[in-house]
């Protein structure tokens, strides 16, 4: 699967300039996952209790993100440029605060609990500014993503949703606050199984057909580890699965 994520992050970052502004307005939705994963990648960390394998992922994904981000600011000029200052001070904020937890948990294994809140604050902050970018491309290109993208899309943000619920538990032994936000995860996983069952209807193609029921299997697993709050916490698994089904959903693009 590192492969694959390598042979992704290529499509998205690679190439020179960007065709129009659907096309930049994709590589931002995708920047907006990236930087979710990153907070779900440092709760790992977190609850790993520092381990260097986890460490060293979470550093090779925090380079991925910065270089997605780079790319991105330099297509922003003109009516742009507002939104490009406002994003790389969010991100320079979240990363200067990422890189602090970071180091607390190398030195310590116990993240400053201010510092943990102010980071996922700061997450927040960067990914308002996505989606108002997001949204003020999706206007000036008069496009908007289609049915089959907005399914993926929904996809991939109600599982992340489910995950970092998950993950945040799994840190809180380590010494994580949770979110004081109420969500409800056993209907977000049933939305992503009515979501998944409702494409499985759909797709035409073999390759589909089988990336939905790899998507699937693997999600049963996730729900099943996010809903029972009494059973043994086993984070390794939960964010391999999400990043092979990050993957097949992006996959699922190409075969609609």
């Amino acid at each position: 699967m590192l492969l694959l994520r390598s042979l992704l992050l290529t499509l998205f970052v690679s190439l020179p300039a960007y065709a129009d502004n659907s096309e930049l307005e994709r590589s931002v939705f995708q920047l907006s996952v990236d930087v979710k994963m990153l907070l779900l990648k440092y709760y790992h960390v977190q609850a790993d209790e520092g381990n260097t394998q986890r460490i060293a992922e979470l550093s090779q994904r925090r380079s991925e993100v910065e270089a997605l981000h780079a790319d991105i600011s330099k297509q922003l000029d003109g009516s742009y440029l507002p939104y490009k200052q406002n994003i790389q001070q969010r991100w320079m904020t979240f990363d200067s605060y990422l890189k602090q937890n970071l180091n607390e948990i190398q030195e310590s294994n116990y993240p400053e609990l201010q510092v943990v809140t102010l980071m996922r604050e700061a997450q927040r902050a960067m990914l308002d500014e996505l989606e108002k970018l997001g949204e003020n491309l999706r206007q000036n290109s008069e496009t908007k993503p289609s049915e089959y993208e907005q399914w993926s899309r929904n996809q991939k943000n109600l599982m992340i949703s489910v995950v970092e619920r998950y993950i945040e538990r799994a840190a809180s032994s380590m010494g994580a606050p949770l979110t004081t936000d109420q969500i409800d995860i056993a209907a977000l996983c049933k939305q992503f199984d009515r979501g998944l069952a409702d494409m499985k209807s759909q797709a035409t193609s073999d390759e589909a057909q089988a990336l939905l029921s790899k998507i699937r299997s693997q999600w049963i697993f996730i729900q099943t580890a996010a809903t029972n709050t009494d059973a043994k916490l086993v984070p390794f698994l939960v964010m391999r699965y999400t990043d092979n089904i990050l993957d097949r959903l992006t996959l699922l693009d190409q075969h609609s």
